[in-house]
């Protein structure tokens, strides 16, 4: 059965007042306070934070949105406009008369959800990036000094936890479970936020095949995320997945300006260099696909 028994609980809470009306009007409520929040924290974050980072000294908010999250800064107010992300979710939830929990799933399970999703996709890396020393030693280059970075994850972890945590309340959370209450079809309640998720990781400025193949990456992985969550009837596999994905990108090893500033290396190539790139993400999906099947297994 697709809608397993776990997954009717997971949207219970959506079933009380399921109206389409609501839908919209929490979407557009949602969209006001994650827009109106991220503003205000770029506009008026910038100054206090210029006293612990010294390269924000000057800039603006403007500057800020086309710095690409090359410093650490830069990074930590970039991360910290997911925070707006995660109360609108709340505030979505309450047009239909629902407290933040409904939003995660029942507890049962949860923890043990988001730590496997975690440990195997760290395992995957782990031996990924042995099987890449191996081949080539000098694969990565250094971005922080490693003292450096390990000081800046005390901020930067939380955060990031955060980040991905207020993606998955949006996406996996409210739209899938407001739209399962009132569309019985997989294509709608799981496909149409997945793909809204790809879409907002479309970038213009990048080769367009390439920037298609990001979406169409991202868009799996909203799916995958979809899945496990319709499995296990909580957020824990989909938070930890996405959390656990988002650390190796972003804290680990970050494509030279793009969103890098807090990456320990730096991968050997930058977003200009678009058949590396292809290579990477193709293998990317293979690899998400492969971990998709053990996990679901896992867990099930």
């Amino acid at each position: 059965m697709f809608r397993t028994p776990a997954f009717e609980a997971f949207i219970a809470p959506a079933l009380r007042y399921p109206a389409f009306w609501r839908i919209v009007v929490a979407i557009i409520t949602g969209l006001g306070v994650y827009m109106l929040g991220s503003a205000a924290i770029l506009w008026f974050g910038i100054e206090p934070l210029a006293a612990i980072f010294p390269e924000l000294e000057g800039m603006d908010a403007f500057m800020l949105l086309y710095g690409n999250g090359t410093s650490p800064g830069q990074m930590a107010l970039i991360l910290a406009t997911f925070i707006p992300m995660g109360l609108a979710a709340f505030v979505m939830a309450a047009w239909h008369w629902r407290g933040p929990a409904s939003l995660f799933g029942p507890r049962a399970g949860f923890a043990r959800a988001f730590l496997l999703s975690v440990a195997i996709l760290a395992l995957a890396n782990i031996l990924f990036f042995l099987a890449e020393k191996l081949i080539s030693p000098e694969i990565y280059e250094a971005n922080l000094p490693f003292m450096v970075w390990a000081k800046h994850l005390i901020w930067a972890v939380p955060l990031l936890f955060i980040q991905t945590t207020s993606e998955e309340l949006v996406f996996r959370g409210y739209c899938l479970q407001q739209l399962a209450a009132r569309f019985r079809s997989p294509l709608i309640w799981m496909i149409l936020p997945s793909l809204l998720f790809g879409m907002g990781h479309y970038d213009d400025t990048i080769d367009p095949i390439l920037a298609l193949l990001i979406v169409f990456a991202t868009t799996l992985f909203g799916v995958v995320a979809a899945d496990l969550t319709r499995i296990t009837g909580n957020l824990g596999a989909a938070m930890g997945l996405h959390f656990a994905n988002n650390f190796v990108a972003l804290l680990l090893v970050g494509v030279p300006g793009e969103l890098s500033g807090l990456a320990l290396y730096h991968a050997p190539f930058t977003m200009d260099d678009t058949e590396t790139l292809t290579q990477y993400l193709t293998l990317d999906i293979a690899i998400l696909i492969a971990l998709w099947v053990v996990i679901r297994r896992v867990l099930r």
